[in-house]
């Protein structure tokens, strides 16, 4: 708004008006307020208006002059009033907004009431002395109600920023009034006549109540309205207040100008209220919201300004009462900016304290950070995109035996040596493809010495982080948690005597035999096997013998079987073997085969031992593992009861259909 206020300031020196007409033209067309939509019809008429009337203005004689501008003035200022309260109705405007919006309207109210009584009266056209102060005191709430809306509008800044912001424009604020007081006494002392003595005050104050408002936004970062109608409200105020300045003292050549900035400060303001309700389709709050600068150099801009003024009213007037003001105000301004800059120290001593504390801290943080990570028992690394180690920390060398300085540079494969690479890739490609998320793997590796351990790796991708720039890995050593899950699922699994399947994993093993089978050619068969005369060894030769007769029977079953057989056993003295892919004859002579070699003599405790065996065989292709158990088990206690050592389920007669050789180790 700056740079349009001093394209402006040459209508105060009797300079062309035509340029800020042109602005606010200039303003209006933007494209905030098209919006893709064309030239709003409003704002259209608005312009032609006020090119018409200024040229009229312009153009004709001072008294068709002032005649044209008082007749047009009321109409305005109704428009602005009816423009205003548009503004405030829309629906989804801030509160802040609509109350400055409303009260602008009230305003209105009272400035069109003002100039249709000077209308009325004469006091514009002219120049009657009862007549301008009737006027004068109907647009006096009008305006008052105008800077009373400006100024209400709440800071928009933090409670602990307001201090050092009203200081701020405190300092600003009396340096404008160190200008105010230069301007309204332009002479040296106070003007004879009072009607000009009021209203150059009144300029004075409408001057000062758009530079404390503009100031405060300003500095603050939030206004009420959009910033192209909030530059033709400032424009339109301060067109005003030069003509409030120049009423009293112009003469006939100056006539038709002062008409014309009058116009155009009525028909500016309307124009920003339609500009403020176009620009809402798109900041339906109607609110500028910035953030607020960190510091300003506007107070020693202010200082500066007040002292080269002083300086100038100084070497051409001498020490007069004007002068005297000037000192006054320079001096309450430079020692505004000296408390506003004591009150930056006092900030920036707690500031430093502060920053003392915090880096103490972050130092102490850091040790504590450094410790944990050099005494940790995990590894933590740190790779780049490419999978390139940049950072080892040194439990690297007591866990797998690599000093992390030689780590340093070399490929992530190569510092873990895994016993798949591909399962390292992935551990990467998974963390590359997560960001700020972290994926777990467990990675099979050999140390130095080659001994085999396994890793849980917990990789984090902080690509994206200036700060960490790569991925952050985590290793724990968890060989003994991986041996023990192995050894709990062995024993899960496994008779714990014989070392031989359970039931469960036989029956996992059947389960996958069956779903398999068409892959797998030929019959499945179950063998099942019971010792004869097992409690006779139990007692009279002890459990412990007993147990030890198992054992080497597990260790013959074992030995009489192919590698894709399995052997179980079931409970006490009963095990089972699961053939897959063989034929009845094959079933049959891997029976007899068991037979045999459990048949072998063996010495127990100094005792010799000829065990015998009842086995029960039955086949099957489709049929589930308990179907096949149970006719095995009526196969096995046939034979037991006719000591005919095998039995095949369904074959009554002593021998076996079956013939040899088909199922050969």
């Amino acid at each position: 708004m700056r740079r349009d206020q001093r394209r402006a300031r040459p209508l105060r020196d009797g300079g062309n008006l035509d340029l800020s007409v042109s602005l606010g033209l200039r303003m209006v067309g933007t494209d905030p307020v098209r919006h893709g939509r064309g030239a709003d019809p409003v704002l259209a008429v608005l312009a032609a208006a006020a090119l018409a009337c200024l040229v009229a203005v312009l153009a004709a004689r001072p008294p068709v002059a002032i005649t044209v501008a008082a007749a047009a003035k009321p109409v305005l200022r109704v428009a602005f009033v009816v423009l205003c309260w548009q503004v405030a109705a829309r629906p989804q405007i801030a509160p802040a907004a609509r109350r400055f919006w409303r009260t602008l309207a009230a305003a209105g109210v009272f400035l069109a009431a003002g100039n249709l009584v000077g209308l009325v009266t004469g006091a514009e056209t002219r120049g009657d002395p009862a007549g301008m102060l009737a006027m004068s005191l109907v647009l006096l709430p009008g305006i008052l109600l105008g800077g009373w809306a400006l100024l209400a509008y709440p800071l928009q800044v933090p409670p602990s920023e307001r201090t050092r912001l009203r200081l701020d424009v405190a300092t600003v604020m009396c340096a404008f009034l160190v200008a105010a007081w230069y301007m309204w006494l332009p002479a040296g002392s106070s003007p004879d006549n009072p009607a000009q003595l009021a209203l150059t005050a009144l300029g004075c104050a409408v001057m000062l109540v758009v530079a404390y408002a503009a100031v405060k936004l300003l500095l603050s970062g939030s206004a009420p309205f959009t910033p192209p109608a909030g530059v033709l409200l400032g424009a339109g105020l301060l067109v005003g207040a030069w003509y409030l300045f120049n009423l009293l003292r112009m003469r006939i050549a100056d006539v038709q100008l002062l008409q014309a900035g009058q116009l155009t400060s009525a028909f500016l303001l309307p124009i920003a209220a339609r500009v403020q309700y176009l620009q809402m389709r798109t900041r339906p709050s109607g609110l500028t919201t910035r953030s607020r600068p960190r510091y300003s150099r506007l107070p020693y801009l202010a200082v500066a300004a007040t002292q080269l003024l002083l300086v100038l009213e100084l070497w051409t007037d001498g020490l007069t009462l004007r002068a005297w003001g000037m000192v006054a105000g320079t001096a309450t301004v430079t020692a505004l900016v000296i408390a506003r800059q004591n009150l930056a120290f006092a900030d920036n001593a707690r500031l430093v304290d502060r920053l003392d504390a915090s880096i103490l801290q972050l130092r102490q943080h850091e040790r504590r950070f450094r410790s944990l990570v050099q005494h940790a028992s995990d590894i933590t690394l740190l790779v780049d995109a490419t999978g390139t180690v940049r950072y080892a920390s040194p439990s690297l060398s007591a866990l797998l035996g690599t000093p992390p300085e030689q780590a340093t540079g070399t490929p992530l494969a190569d510092v873990l040596q895994p016993a798949e690479a591909a399962d390292v890739a992935q551990l990467l490609a998974d963390a590359r493809d997560e960001p700020d998320t972290s994926v777990r793997h467990r990675l099979q590796v050999h140390d130095t010495r080659g001994r085999q351990r396994w890793l849980e790796a917990v990789a984090t991708n902080r690509l994206d982080d200036s700060s960490v720039s790569g991925i952050v890995i985590n290793v724990r050593d968890v060989t003994e948690t991986r041996l023990l899950e192995q050894q709990l699922r062995h024993e899960a699994t496994h008779d714990h005597l014989t070392g031989l399947p359970n039931r469960a994993l036989l029956e996992d093993r059947a389960h996958r035999l069956l779903a398999g089978n068409d892959q797998t050619p030929g019959l499945r068969a179950v063998l099942l096997l019971d010792l004869d005369d097992f409690k006779t060894v139990n007692d009279q030769l002890g459990h412990h013998a007993g147990d030890r007769l198992l054992v080497a029977v597990a260790e013959r079953l074992r030995g009489s079987v192919r590698p894709t057989d399995t052997v179980a056993r079931l409970g006490g003295d009963e095990f089972v073997v699961l053939l897959a892919g063989t034929t009845a004859s094959g079933a049959v002579d891997t029976a007899r085969r068991i037979h045999a070699a459990l048949a072998q003599p063996l010495t127990i405790d100094g005792h010799p031992l000829a065990p015998r065996v009842s086995i029960g065989v039955a086949f099957g292709t489709r049929e589930p593992l308990d179907t096949l158990l149970r006719n095995a088990d009526a196969a096995m206690y046939q034979a037991k009861r006719q000591h005919a050592d095998i039995r095949v389920h369904g074959d009554d007669s002593t021998g076996t259909p079956a013939q040899a050789g088909d199922n050969q180790l």
